[in-house]
């Protein structure tokens, strides 16, 4: 037994890629989709532009230590009318893309001759062009995508063209492989078009153009691996893109799934991996395979994803799996309040705290909450709530790890999902983990620099006292005000202000107390500024809020005792905020 027996590997440049053997690719449907974006773009160009600059001299003549340009793995599957793409179609799919748009500017020539000649060059490179047969590119995407690739891209021959085609085939979503695709040609235009100003004459356009399609098609380098079996190139791609590394995106996921079932279901495969994408609007399902494994069975860390999802599929039927994947994809999308509104206007806004908040750790337990109990209301409500509390308490005050927090929702997410816990349990689980002594204790001391975080604390008190105007959302017309400020007067004429804390080595610990935080109209903190407590008092009389009149009226100096005190008047009022119902 000889590697050859398995697969082939030989080096090519872009040119004897596209035309060794006459050859045309297909990339298909259970491949990931086009998901190059400015990054890669920008790094692409960069690529380019060092080779270029690597390999010719001002005056366009190949320099003697002329080196190519390394520019990645394609891996194939042969077959008997073409080959299929199995990884590198990326780099393919913007080789194509970068020539066409090499071919654009051409036009610009005058010279027939020379015209013709770059013509002649290219247009076999993107297409199989046998007079009195039909158009064929030598590269076609994946269903979701390939007609606009031939039509916006490949057969537009000009601006107008592009602009017609998208006015009837309007791009519906701005995160879609197909507005990647756009940006991808109009991206790589722009930076020939800066290349090849108007103002560049004939023969300087001729020569550096000359010079540019030589330098890519014969001096980007690609390794080319070749086999003749599905399951050898699923092996290869897996170990290529999975091994010694972190799992980065979902579709090394989606190549084991494909690699679990018969050739008949990868087109229903496809189908359904595509309804997930739409649904929760990212073409990355990295996160969302990995908050609902957690869901299921328990926290898992990103970097072992890849292991945990395979011998999932190994133990499981992996289209039962993905119908779950499917059905689960809505309430994730709800939860995370993607799409329409869903839920009632309560629900609404402690989902949008989780996001203020920043705990996306939350949606394992948000998302079995939402399957198991979407139906009874009252009961989905309820764990929410708890949910909320218990992040807020355990993470946001109690400043427990990201893993912990983890490890705690997986927890109670797998045993509601198994049965092992109902409701009840799982919230007098979370009440031992966060009581109220703990609670109170935490959030007397807290500090934070996240006006995020702030004005969401303050907000939820604020709307407590009810004894004045609500709290708008988090926005230019509501700012967080730092009573005591950040940053005391430095000029000669001030220092006596805030003379009684500002040199004291304490005042950076209590400066982001919340004790010292409340929201104020953004006027009025415009006004009070880092002016004396006196002065400030003034301005916070005119505030339609309760704390700033509470503060004015109550206080006649503002020291490190008023912040701490009030802190603890505020964790006693958390407490009937926060707490388990």
């Amino acid at each position: 037994m000889e590697p050859i027996d398995f697969f082939t590997a030989k080096e090519r440049n872009i040119l004897s890629l596209f035309t060794s053997e006459d050859r045309v690719f297909r990339v298909p449907d259970y491949q990931r989709n086009f998901a190059w974006t400015e990054d890669e773009l920008e790094q692409f160009w960069l690529d380019f532009k060092q080779t270029v600059n690597n390999t010719y001299d001002s005056n366009y003549v190949v320099k003697r230590d002329a080196q190519p340009h390394f520019f990645g793995t394609i891996l194939l599957i042969e077959g008997d009318n073409c080959f299929e793409v199995t990884d590198g179609q990326q780099r393919m799919t913007v080789s194509t893309i970068f020539l066409k748009g090499i071919l654009d500017i051409s036009q610009r020539l005058e010279n027939y001759m020379q015209k013709s000649g770059i013509h002649s060059y290219i247009v076999p490179l993107i297409e199989k062009n046998r007079y009195g047969e039909p158009y064929q590119p030598r590269l076609s995407l994946d269903s979701t995508i390939d007609e606009m690739y031939r039509n916006y891209i490949l057969k537009s021959q000009s601006k107008q063209e592009r602009e017609q085609y998208l006015h009837i085939n309007p791009i519906q979503n701005s995160n879609s492989s197909k507005e990647r695709l756009r940006y991808a040609y109009e991206y790589l235009s722009s930076k020939l078009e800066e290349d090849f100003p108007e103002t560049l004459e004939q023969e300087e356009i001729h020569k550096k153009l000359y010079a540019y399609m030589t330098v890519f098609s014969r001096y980007f380098m690609l390794l080319e691996i070749t086999v003749t079996k599905k399951e050898t190139a699923y092996t290869i791609f897996g170990t290529i893109n999975a091994r010694g590394k972190d799992l980065t995106d979902s579709d090394i996921i989606k190549n084991e799934i494909f690699k679990a079932v018969d050739e008949e279901k990868r087109h229903e495969i496809k189908a359904k991996w595509d309804y997930i994408i739409d649904t929760i609007e990212t073409e990355d399902l990295t996160d969302y395979l990995r908050f609902q494994y957690a869901s299921c069975n328990g926290s898992v860390k990103k970097i072992d994803l890849f292991r945990v999802i395979t011998k999932l599929l190994s133990q499981n039927d992996p289209m039962l799996y993905l119908d779950q994947l499917k059905v689960e994809a809505e309430w994730y999308a709800r939860i995370n309040l993607i799409g329409t509104n869903y839920w009632s206007d309560d629900i609404i806004s402690k989902l949008k705290a989780f996001k203020q908040l920043d705990i996306s750790h939350s949606l394992p337990l948000l998302l079995a909450s939402a399957v198991l109990f979407n139906t009874e209301s009252e009961q989905f409500n309820r764990l929410v709530n708890a949910t909320l509390v218990f992040c807020f308490r355990y993470f946001t005050m109690g400043k427990n790890s990201v893993e912990n927090l983890e490890r705690e929702i997986g927890k109670m997410s797998k045993d509601l999902r198994r049965g092992a816990a109902n409701i009840d349990q799982t919230i007098m689980y979370m009440k031992t983990l966060t009581n109220d002594t703990k609670f109170y204790t935490d959030f007397s001391t807290f500090s934070t620099k996240s006006s995020n975080i702030a004005f969401y604390i303050l907000c939820e008190l604020e709307k407590k006292k009810r004894s004045g105007v609500i709290p708008l959302p988090h926005s230019p017309g509501q700012h967080v005000e730092h009573i005591m400020p950040q940053k005391p007067s430095s000029s000669n004429a001030r220092q006596n202000e805030w003379g009684h804390v500002r040199n004291n080595p304490e005042y950076r610990e209590f400066v982001n107390r919340l004790g010292n935080l409340l929201i104020l109209e953004s006027d009025l903190n415009k006004r009070v500024s880092n002016k004396e407590f006196i002065a400030k008092k003034i301005i916070y009389l005119e505030s339609g809020l309760a704390y700033p009149n509470e503060i004015a009226a109550i206080h006649s100096i503002w020291d490190f005792g008023s912040i701490t005190r009030r802190q603890n008047d505020m964790a006693i009022e958390a407490l009937e905020i926060w707490k388990y119902i």
